[in-house]
């Protein structure tokens, strides 16, 4: 079994909308969804016939790129790692802290009463999405590398914990994970997480 998260940014209107009961969450879902497969099946259908496995992966990479929803982030499995690079932390608590704002961005936000298969589907209001994104702002990125630590993490347990090659990937991740949010502030968004 593996546990994937994915964020999208909506306005204040929209996430009170998506969220109010099951059958709305169902619909933006499915049409979220949707959107994520007709891109991957777009690139799939852009790749040339005749190219080696490395050209086509490159082309594959960029079209799905361009065809990617900015106002969609996904973790897939490397939310524990991130919570753990962020926090220092291996304990799972899938609770809201407040004033934690680091937790809250993988383990945190208001829960819905909107249920997925993994729980509740959460949320981070204005005020936490600029509480979020002045945690990223202000953080030390010089703790991440501190921590990036295969042996460390997978000692810890650490659900789907990388491997040593994996590093600069997930210092990638961690800074378009923070621009997510820097977006969604500028935008006066509110971001809403979600397990699949």
């Amino acid at each position: 079994m593996s546990i994937a998260f994915t964020y999208y940014r909506l306005s204040p209107v929209t996430r009170e909308q998506v969220t109010r009961d099951e059958l709305s969450w169902e619909e933006f879902r499915q049409g979220v969804q949707d959107a994520y497969f007709k891109s991957f099946h777009s690139a799939l259908a852009a790749l040339p016939a005749q190219a080696t496995q490395e050209e086509k992966l490159g082309k594959f990479t960029a079209v799905l790129e361009e065809s990617h929803d900015p106002k969609r982030f996904d973790m897939e499995k490397d939310w524990h790692t991130v919570a753990y690079l962020l926090t220092g932390e291996s304990e799972i608590s899938e609770v809201h802290r407040e004033g934690d704002s680091l937790h809250n961005v993988i383990l945190g936000g208001i829960a819905t009463s909107v249920k997925t298969g993994y729980g509740p589907v959460r949320y981070f209001d204005e005020k936490l999405v600029n509480e979020s994104a002045e945690a990223f702002r202000s953080f030390d990125r010089q703790l991440i590398v501190k921590r990036f630590n295969p042996e460390r993490m997978a000692e810890l347990h650490i659900y789907a914990s990388p491997d040593a090659g994996e590093r600069e990937g997930f210092f990638r991740l961690v800074e378009r994970f923070a621009n997510f949010f820097y977006e969604a502030a500028s935008a006066k968004e509110n971001v809403i997480k979600f397990a699949t």
